[in-house]
């Protein structure tokens, strides 16, 4: 009988600039049993982006299409760009025994928690350090005007509201350090889950011998 871990539903949501993105890579990089749900997006493709990697780039119309056909597990509209997360995803993790990573914002997390066993998510938000450090970030990027980072900044000042929908919440001060915290978390919550188990199949023996 197999005890070993049980796959998990891992989301990361911040506000832009946050770092999300970034502790996600990190993760897939330093965790083997881990896979990373790659979203879909009708935004257009950045410099140095890879289509199929860190997103499949489909036109608005090709999205919509796949939406009304129940793609998605999840779907969000940011700055007027859509974003979704496909049911494929979950059953490749399922099938290879792994863990699932999910970059997506609070509404998505919402709707992922109504879908599945919330025994099953492990939830984190990320926080920056402060507000000032935050726009410094978003400025660092050079992806935006003067007005688009006042409007990220307007629209990360309410995402931040819903921090405590979360099961865990980490300021990323510092990435190397968060990256560690996250994973130490996984792994307790893989030792729980196992020893519960393990637990679950004593008691049967003892009970019903």
């Amino acid at each position: 009988m197999n005890t070993g871990i049980k796959n998990k539903l891992i989301i990361i949501s911040s506000p832009s600039g946050a770092g999300k993105t970034t502790l996600c890579k990190l993760l897939i990089k330093k965790m083997k049993n881990i896979n990373l749900s790659i979203s879909y997006t009708s935004r257009s493709k950045r410099l140095n982006e890879v289509n199929g990697k860190d997103y499949y780039f489909v036109s608005k119309k090709k999205f919509e299409n796949l939406k009304e056909k129940n793609f998605f597990i999840e779907t969000a509209k940011n700055f007027n760009n859509l974003y979704g997360s496909p049911y494929k995803n979950i059953n490749k993790s399922i099938k290879n025994n792994q863990h699932i990573l999910f970059d997506i914002d609070w509404k998505g997390a919402r709707k992922i928690r109504r879908n599945y066993n919330k025994e099953n998510i492990l939830d984190f938000f990320i926080l920056p350090p402060s507000k000032s450090e935050l726009k410094r970030r978003l400025k660092k990027r050079g992806r935006d005007n003067n007005k688009e980072i006042s409007l990220r900044l307007s629209y990360a000042i309410d995402e931040m509201k819903h921090y405590n929908e979360y099961k865990y919440v980490l300021i990323n001060d510092n990435v190397k350090n968060t990256v560690e915290d996250i994973i130490k978390i996984i792994e307790y919550n893989n030792l729980i889950s196992k020893n519960k188990r393990l637990l679950q199949l004593k008691l049967n023996k003892i009970i019903n011998p």
